[in-house]
Parts: structure tokens; C-alpha cells; sequence
């Protein structure tokens, strides 16, 4: 059997997309925040990582990825009072989010699946409320909003860059990553490095591998179970 096709939208002509969606009415839409991860990772982390997920989905569906969004709320500067974040409204995130879907709907897309790498409590409720705000008035696309670790919290605790995040970017960017910035004469905190979570110092790309695996295989029934029901 054929693997589904599938797709980075903004690399795709418009027949490419047009066949996809024929066959796979999905977009996935992948969220992040530009926001400071501790000193050995990027900025753009989350973004990267709900990329990765979303990827990983839409080959084993079909269907398209769009580009990270790098808009978040609730980051960890107004926190915390790391530098290089960027800190938007909620309002800026509901309103950006209900336009995408709103463009999306306009697409002909029938199912989008939200992945935010970002998922600051009010980010994560702004995302959700724009998803229900939009189901109410417009049926079609259905709409679920899915953090990052929301489906392995059981096994791979949500975290901000520490074992988790880093094993995560370690699997989809490692020329990005430099554990050798970390201390080394102390365990990483939140309070003095920004690392909120398991020592990031036992990341590796294996445990990254590990955890999208795990993703992938809580997340598709309910892909499956969505795309089922939009075809009925």
C-alpha cells in the first residue's frame, strides 16, 4: 500500500495541496513561542517541536503541515524575567488563531489538529478557547488542540527545557543544542537558568525518539477517529 500523501505547505505548488486535500482533508497547524529555553537551547524550541510532532502525524495520515507559528502568551519572560521572549497578548493569540482556522475552513480543510510546543496555562486556554469559539459558529474544520506532552504526561512529564524539551531538539535540530552551556558544577533551576523539569544533561535524541514514538501512537486514533467522522 501507498504511504499518504502528505506535505510542508509552504513547499508545496497548488495542485500538490489540492491532491493532498482531495485524499487527506487535514491540516496540521504547529504552535510555538520565540522564548528562552536556558543557555543550551534555541529560542525557537517549541515551535521546532510541534513541527517534529506534527511531521511525524501527517506522514503516518496524510495531509498538510503548515509552518510554526512563533506567537505565545504566558511565556517565561514576565515570569521569570528571562530576555529574548517574546510576550504577546492572549487577545493576539485567540484573534490569530481564529483567523487561521477561519482561512483554513475558506481552504476546504475538514479536520485541523493544533500542536502547541508552547503551553504556558494561558496560552494553551487562549488556543482552546478560539478552537471552541470557531467549532460553535463553524462546524467544519473540527478543531483539536493538542500540547505537546499533554499525551506522554504519564510517561515524559511536561517540562521547559530540561530533559524532555532538549531530548525533543536533540532528535529534530541537535546542531542546535549545547549541553556544554549548562553549569556543570550544579543542577540547572528555573529560578537561575530557566530549565523546569529533569536534568537536561541526560537528554538525548534517543529518549526524543522515544517520546514522539509514544506521540504518535496515543495521538493517531483520535486523528483517525476525526478524519473518519468528517468523511460520514
Amino acid at each position: 500500500m501507498d504511504a499518504p500523501a502528505w506535505g510542508l505547505y509552504e513547499r508545496l505548488r497548488p495542485a500538490q495541496i489540492d491532491r493532498i486535500r482531495r485524499q487527506t482533508p487535514i491540516a496540521y497547524v504547529p504552535w510555538g513561542a520565540l522564548e528562552w529555553h536556558s543557555y543550551h537551547n534555541p529560542i525557537g524550541l517549541d515551535g521546532m517541536l510541534a513541527h517534529g510532532q506534527c511531521a511525524a502525524l501527517a506522514q503516518a495520515t496524510g495531509g498538510v503541515v503548515l509552518p510554526p507559528l512563533y506567537v505565545g502568551t504566558d511565556t517565561i519572560k514576565p515570569y521569570k524575567g528571562f530576555r529574548h521572549s517574546l510576550e504577546h497578548s492572549a487577545e493576539t493569540v485567540r484573534r490569530l488563531c481564529t483567523e487561521i482556522l477561519e482561512q483554513l475552513a475558506d481552504e476546504g480543510f475538514k479536520v485541523v489538529v493544533l500542536i502547541t510546543g508552547h503551553c504556558g496555562g494561558r496560552h494553551t486556554e487562549a488556543l482552546r478557547e478560539a478552537a471552541s469559539g470557531f467549532s460553535e459558529d463553524t462546524p467544519v474544520p473540527t478543531v483539536w488542540v493538542v500540547p505537546a506532552f499533554e499525551p506522554v504526561q504519564d510517561v515524559y512529564p511536561s517540562n521547559h527545557a530540561a530533559r524532555g524539551e532538549t531530548s525533543l531538539q536533540l532528535l529534530f535540530g541537535p546542531e542546535m543544542v549545547e549541553l556544554t552551556r549548562l553549569p556543570g558544577e550544579r543542577v540547572a533551576t528555573l529560578d537561575e537558568d530557566g530549565v523546569w523539569g529533569a536534568d537536561p544533561r541526560l537528554a538525548s535524541a534517543e529518549e526524543g525518539q522515544a517520546i514522539l514514538r509514544l506521540f504518535v501512537e496515543r495521538t493517531l486514533p483520535k486523528v483517525h477517529a476525526l478524519l473518519e467522522k468528517s468523511s460520514g
